[in-house]
């Protein structure tokens, strides 16, 4: 079989090209090696002398038939891959860092951050691109061409080295953890692009040159839950005498434990996304993460995420002079750019009567006052009051007499300046203190990106609980998981037990009988917006939960008042309704199996409802529907 290897077409080199000045700008300049782009998506990297036989054997009649190895190699390839095992600690840490956190900027800032309500890019040369839903293959294609370049040859080669040795038993539980990562990182893919390829990678295959197969969303989210399912039921936690990797796995440090926890929570996640669509399949699999002998995640200790390699080692870090927070990189490094978004201030605002106190200064002289104000104390963590300029950036200070401001996603040329910081950045301390995780700066450069959490994990119960599902793991009430989440949110932002205590003693979906109402839209309303706000800043699963639920109650882009709307798509119905996924990358034209299908070039708009996204959000005049999310 030989390596799949095909040039992109020669206008996406040239568009790449026109598209690297245009990035430009502030104190740090949004930076892009535009080399990246010429590479062919499917491209066998990084691999080295890696050999590729693959000699298939005795047929596999188990379940799991069509995601396993089921092919041997050659004993001289087994060899190489014996000698492999040296480099798989590298490749693990590499593989966790990068699948979600690689070129963060134009890989999901700039579309998913913004997509999921969680900020708004106030850099107008970026505004008519992924911002206003204008498909840039140059930010956007990179995501696709880093998974399957770059990620899918280290889960290969992980994969291959693990099993093709003198002793695969050996090597069990490190095998089945990685297929776990590679679960989670096919979620981010599927869920933004829908159909893709899959499942040859999955068996760690080499596809066929130019004629790489699709996978439905439908089919890829089955081969994810029998990733989970099988790793789960294959890893023993006990076998001490197992290979294991402790300092490269820069997210649990070799603790089979919290990788069981997180591939159940991880589980119930997925089944919670195709519950409107399958809601058998949804509760089959939901019950069976519930129920499962090593449960969910347990604490804030047991969240996945992302630690940056500008952190100290002893946290997981490497104690680099960069590669930053990806989202403090994008707000504050680059003097601005990406800001609250109008959705979230509102939302930090209204969803409590209690919270935080802060004072802003108004007036001036005799006639000065202070003014004091209530907000959600994460807000405080999290951003820094509106106009900051140059010098309070460079002092990680903020003006009293200023107050919280987000941008609306849909604002104007007019709205919008980097000469005039008018909206509220993320919380960032400079360096070099900010390496170190000050409670008071949520965004300092040190600061891990999460994932999936433990307050998502109490939301994902209370939405079980909610639906009628039934498992060991579930002993609390709807409103209870609620509160508990909040608090976990909470207690991940280190905010004080008084702040936290008053926000959620003031929460208003406790006090009107919410839930108490048996109207199960308007309670999961309220459990999805309180567990948006948990999951920021996770760009990927806010916009995903948003698309499947509509909710939390977003503003669209289109303006009633004004009849404006910032649509640069070129898809007429992205004028009115809301994005809802991304365009596969042009180099896709060279690949015959997606040239060679109608129908899928045909679903290949960003109008395109997921397999699991069932209603759109908005109707045809851009106001909010009503929906219906218990079929």
């Amino acid at each position: 079989m030989k390596h799949h290897i095909y040039n992109k077409v020669k206008h996406t080199a040239q568009k790449a090209l026109l598209l690297g000045g245009w990035l430009g700008g502030g104190l740090l300049s949004s930076c892009y090696d535009l080399t990246e782009m010429s590479h062919n998506p499917y491209a066998i990297e990084g691999s080295g002398s890696a050999p590729t036989s693959e000699v298939t054997p005795v047929e596999d009649e188990s379940k799991y038939a069509d995601i396993n190895l089921d092919y041997y190699v050659t004993a001289e390839d087994s060899a190489y891959w014996k000698d492999y095992i040296s480099a798989v600690p590298s490749d693990l840490r590499s593989f966790l860092y990068q699948s979600y956190y690689s070129q963060y900027q134009r890989a999901t800032n700039l579309t998913h951050d913004v997509y999921s309500g969680y900020g708004a890019y106030n850099q107008p040369k970026h505004m008519n691109g992924s911002p206003r839903y204008g498909y840039t293959d140059g930010w956007s294609a990179y995501r696709w061409e880093d998974f399957y370049n770059q990620r899918c040859t280290e889960y290969r080669n992980m994969l291959r080295a693990l099993k093709f040795n003198s002793n695969p038993e050996h090597y069990r539980n490190m095998f089945y953890k990685v297929r776990i990562y590679m679960a989670f990182v096919l979620l981010a893919h599927t869920d933004t692009y829908g159909d893709m390829p899959c499942k040859q990678y999955v068996q760690a295959k080499i596809p066929e040159e130019n004629n790489v197969p699709y996978d439905s969303q439908q089919d890829i989210y089955d081969c994810m839950f029998r990733m989970l399912e099988q790793a789960v039921d294959s890893i023993n936690p006990e076998d001490k005498s197992q290979y294991n990797i402790t300092d490269d796995d820069i997210c649990y440090f070799g603790d089979d434990l919290k990788w069981l926890r997180f591939a159940n929570t991880l589980r119930l996640r997925l089944a919670l996304r195709i519950s409107n669509v399958d809601p058998e399949r949804a509760r089959k699999e939901g019950e069976a993460a519930l129920s499962n002998q090593y449960g969910l995640m347990a604490s804030n200790d047991d969240n996945m995420q992302t630690v940056p390699k500008y952190a100290p080692a002893s946290i997981g870090g490497e104690d680099a002079g960069g590669d930053e927070n990806g989202m403090a990189m994008c707000s504050v490094a680059y003097n601005g750019e990406f800001v609250l978004s109008w959705d979230m201030e509102q939302f930090y605002r209204n969803l409590s009567t209690g919270g935080a106190e802060y004072t802003v200064r108004e007036g001036s002289g005799r006639n000065a006052t202070n003014v004091t104000k209530v907000i959600d104390p994460r807000c405080l963590k999290c951003w820094y009051r509106g106009n900051m300029t140059s010098e309070t950036l460079a002092a990680g200070e903020e003006s009293l007499r200023e107050d919280y401001t987000g941008c609306h996603r849909n604002a104007p040329d007019d709205d919008l300046s980097m000469s005039v910081l008018k909206y509220s950045l993320t919380k960032t301390q400079p360096k070099p203190a900010s390496k170190e995780l000050n409670p008071d700066y949520y965004f300092n450069y040190s600061r891990p990106h999460v994932w999936l959490g433990y307050a998502e994990s109490l939301f994902l119960k209370a939405e079980a609980v909610l639906r009628g599902w039934s498992g060991e793991a579930l002993t609390m009430s709807v409103e209870d998981y609620v509160r508990a989440g909040i608090q976990a949110s909470m207690d991940h932002y280190q905010v004080s037990a008084a702040e936290a205590q008053a926000y959620i003693g003031g929460v208003k979906c406790f006090a009107d009988g919410t839930f108490q109402s048996g109207d199960k839209e308007r309670i999961l309303e309220a459990l999805i917006t309180h567990k948006w706000m948990a999951v920021f800043p996770n760009g990927n699963e806010g916009w995903a939960d948003f698309r499947r639920t509509d909710y939390p109650a977003l503003e669209g882009m289109y303006n009633a008042e004004t009849g404006y709307t910032p649509n640069t798509s070129g898809d007429p119905i992205l004028d009115r309704h809301l994005i809802k996924r991304l365009l596969y990358p042009n180099s896709e034209s060279a690949n015959q199996y997606f040239t060679s299908n109608t129908e899928l070039q045909q679903r290949n708009m960003q109008s395109t409802r997921l397999w699991w996204d069932v209603d759109d959000t908005m109707d045809d005049s851009g106001n909010r529907k009503t929906y219906n999310n218990f079929r």
